[in-house]
């Protein structure tokens, strides 16, 4: 407010600008690049749930939002799995079921299925951190595997159709949170996946989380959006080095990442001929 020659006492007509200016600018610094102050320390973690193949199923009539019914109860709540009968080529999601219970509504199914028909219930989708920004590589199994995050169109194209038993090898992101394995798990498996967060507005009472080298370029996005308000021919100089602040941030990260030495940087000459 000051720089906006305005009074910073809580009198100014622009003071409430002023605040709105803070959180729109505040979030485009935040997803302007990956920054190491925002990634999530420990990284967080999943568990899978194993697949279950010892009951059997029972669906009356074809349609959407059918009832049907397992062999019998199974104690923890089968909402959001998804249950293939023996012998076809489709699935269909649970969704409802009361735990203890043995029936189910299922979203859709395309035919009946006779009593007795064998079943496998099985969940390749999962829910994760609720301030989940943007993933810093991708997954990492409780075996030290990789899984490499593709596109939901990618990981369709790759295993089209009711997904396949074992251990992914892909995974794709479907919400701001859900996530989609290739392959539904057999049993129970610790994921680890490292993350950047996404933070709150700024409250006015904490230590902003970014770098202290972020905050002068934060405030020149402020200004510059204030200014820009005020129709102040200045909006536009300080929207100028608000970017250039930005890309010598994105520089300096990149050191942060990788050091002052040579050897990460050095890239290997093609062998002679290639």
């Amino acid at each position: 407010l000051r720089r906006a020659y305005e009074e910073d006492d809580g009198t100014s007509d622009w003071d409430a600008d002023a605040t709105d200016a803070m959180a729109e600018i505040w979030r485009e610094l935040w997803q302007a690049h990956p920054w190491s102050d925002l990634v999530k320390d420990p990284p967080a973690a999943f568990l899978t749930t194993d697949d279950r193949t010892t009951l059997t199923l029972t669906i009356a009539a074809a349609g959407t939002s059918v009832a049907a019914t397992l062999s019998a109860t199974v104690a923890t709540s089968l909402a959001g799995s998804k249950i293939k009968p023996s012998g076809k080529n489709w699935y269909a999601r649970i969704t409802a079921h009361t735990a203890a219970t043995a029936a189910l509504t299922l979203d859709a199914a395309p035919e009946a299925v006779t009593a007795g028909t064998a079943c496998t219930i099985f969940q390749d989708e999962y829910d994760l951190a609720s301030d989940l920004g943007v993933f810093v590589d991708g997954l990492w199994r409780q075996d030290g595997d990789f899984v490499t995050l593709v596109s939901e169109e990618e990981l369709k194209r790759r295993y089209p159709g009711v997904p396949p038993a074992g251990k992914a090898d892909v995974f794709c992101r479907l919400t701001r949170r859900k996530i989609r394995l290739s392959h539904y798990p057999t049993s129970v498996e610790r994921y680890e996946y490292p993350y950047c967060y996404e933070p709150a507005d700024p409250s006015g009472s904490g230590t902003l989380v970014i770098g202290a080298h972020l905050r002068p370029v934060y405030l020149h996005g402020v200004l510059a959006e204030l200014l820009n308000m005020k129709l102040d021919k200045r909006a536009g100089d300080e929207r100028q080095r608000f970017e250039q602040g930005i890309e010598k941030a994105v520089i300096y990260e990149s050191r942060r990442r990788t050091g002052l030495g040579q050897i990460a940087r050095r890239t290997t000459a093609p062998r002679y001929g290639a």
